[in-house]
């Protein structure tokens, strides 16, 4: 079952997965068609159908449902709707416009790189003195490159700045990147402060429960002794009454033993009395 299980995840098994429930499907309605159509073979058919769909149905209850994970714990921004912030803030959302050929995904990643510029202090007006700049620049390089005296040393400070230009860009996508990785970093440690928060309180909880049982088990330690006390008190009483009976009995020999002698003494002055009647 586990290997199945595995195979199904991986993406032969997902091919095969939606194969097995689209072909099902059409079988099942194909049945349903030919029985409400009354055709020849709607009895067969129908079967059929109905067997196929609790086959499938049979096979999505056994294979274990996907595994979601939480990205929004280490990217809270997933749980943000664009428009409710923009209305908390006050503001009207304007969607960000996609380029020719760009896709969803590329759009995100431009707002999101622009939401990390503006964090980094890095307005639209300081962009713009830098692309002045470079105009500028670019200006003052094309006019050099119209002297005919210097002609090789322009075209090297051409190629220079061209890669003065590229690493003024390697510059930035690496800052963004660093800014991106910090963002990462921030929320990891709110994550873990959370945690550490939620032991703390486990580890009170825990506390507050060793004491409860403790003084569970101290009263049960005083029950169990007070039980014992009574039962030895109540093992003295019955030995005091098994001595008491005893006695009793001794009693009743020694007093049978008496009437027996008093019996034989009044035998013995009846018969001392007879015979001194009889002289």
């Amino acid at each position: 079952m586990g290997s199945i299980s595995l195979f199904f995840e991986t993406k032969q098994g997902k091919y095969l997965k939606n194969l097995i429930i689209g072909v099902g499907a059409g079988v099942v309605l194909l049945g349903a068609l030919f029985k409400l159509q009354h055709w020849p073979g709607a009895g067969l058919m129908l079967t059929v159908g109905m067997c196929t769909e609790a086959f499938i149905f049979c096979l999505l209850g056994i294979l274990p449902p996907h595994k979601d994970y939480y990205w929004e714990r280490y990217y809270p921004n997933l749980d943000e709707n664009p428009h409710v912030e923009a209305y908390k803030k006050g503001v009207k959302f304007t969607p960000p416009t996609a380029a020719i050929g760009s896709s969803a995904s590329s759009s995100n990643t431009t707002a999101h790189m622009d939401k990390m510029l503006e964090e980094a202090n890095l307005n639209p007006a300081n962009l713009k003195r830098l692309s002045d700049n470079f105009q500028s620049f670019n200006t003052t390089v094309n006019q050099m490159k119209d002297i005919t005296d210097v002609t090789a040393a322009t075209g090297s400070y051409s190629q220079s700045a061209r890669e003065a230009a590229d690493a003024l860009g390697q510059m930035k996508d690496t800052f963004i990147g660093a800014t991106s990785t910090m963002q990462s970093f921030n929320n990891a440690a709110d994550s873990t402060a959370q945690f550490h928060d939620q032991v703390q309180v486990l580890s009170r909880n825990l506390g507050s429960l060793n004491q409860i049982y403790e003084v569970e088990l101290q009263d049960a330690n005083n029950h169990l002794k007070a039980m014992n006390k009574f039962y030895s008190n109540l093992v003295n009483a019955s030995d005091a009454m098994a001595s008491s009976a005893t006695d009793a009995v001794n009693a009743k020999e020694q007093i049978a033993m008496l009437s027996k002698n008093l019996t034989q003494l009044n035998s013995i002055y009846g018969n001392m009395l007879s015979a001194m009647q009889g002289r």
